[in-house]
Formats: C-alpha cells, structure tokens, sequence
C-alpha cells in the first residue's frame, strides 16, 4: 500500500484500503465525492486526501459542528433540527443533500453523532446522496467507547456507505 501518512498509525488497515478503494473506483468512474461531518470533525476528509494518486476524487469538505453550521454551510432548517435534534435520521439525510447541492461532487456523505457524551454515547446517524437517487440511510450504536474509537468506526461506515453509491 501506498504511504497515508496522516491517518496510518491510527487507521486499521482494512479501512484505509477502503479508502483507497473508494477513490480509485470514483476516479474510474470520474466521480467526485464531499463530506458533511459533525462529530468527526474532518476526519474523513483527511482520511479522503491522504491516499496518494487518487486524492482527486475527493471534492470538498464542511466541518458543521454546531447547529448554525450545518444551516448556514449545508441549508439544513434549525427548525428541524430542533424538532428533531442534530443527532437524527432527518438531520443527516439533510446534510447530505445539503453537501451534494452546495458542492460539485456526485456523492456526498454526512456524519452527525454522539462521540463520547449525549443522550446516547456513540450513536451515529449517516446519510450518503447521490443524484438521482434515494438518499441512504444508516443509525450506528457503538457505545460508550470514547471519542476516538467513535470517530475511527465511523470512517469505516461511511466508506461502505459511498462506495455502495458508487
């Protein structure tokens, strides 16, 4: 495997050949791919731009950590975020959707979850869209394993999510 220095040491291998799996089968396809993360703050994104020779296909990024992100850079409505809280089905679909409209990319995923506090440690909502087609979804329960161990099981979830969309 090609050298990924950022994320390596703390990756497991299996989601960093994803990864590259991913890209590669994007750039085949000349698809291009966005992210919309709330508690993975970046993380996949740089996971994303790490793999050498296939970085390309990645298109952009939105950090929305707090709910005046996710409207404001996303277009989700405060309103259902707070009927529905941030941490929801809805709201992940919407970011989603959000990053598919407000990017250039053909596949957009979102992360929006509990990483180690909340009503609920370690769940994790995720939507993945593509034109044309029905948004996904995916509810995640990892628990209360902490913040980091949080963060890296939802690069591998996501992965799978956009290449299935592939």
């Amino acid at each position: 495997m090609q050298d990924t220095e950022t994320l390596s040491s703390i990756l497991p291998d299996e989601t960093e050949e994803a990864a590259r799996r991913l890209l590669e089968k994007a750039s085949e396809r000349e698809l291009s791919l966005a992210t919309a993360e709330s508690c993975t703050g970046g993380l996949l994104a740089s996971l994303l731009t790490d793999v050498q020779g296939v970085a390309h296909a990645f298109e952009r990024g939105f950090v929305t950590y707090t709910n005046e992100a996710k409207n404001e850079m996303l277009g989700v409505p405060l309103d259902l975020i707070e009927e529905k809280g941030a941490v929801s089905a809805e709201v992940a679909i919407a970011m989603a959707e959000g990053a598919l409209e407000r990017s250039r990319a053909n596949i957009a995923i979102a992360i929006t979850g509990f990483a180690d506090a909340g009503d609920e440690p370690g769940l994790v909502h995720f939507g993945c869209a593509r034109a044309g087609r029905r948004t996904a979804h995916r509810e995640a329960h990892f628990g209360p394993v902490g913040r980091g161990a949080t963060r890296i099981q939802c690069m591998r979830v996501a992965v799978e999510m956009m290449t299935d969309m592939l």
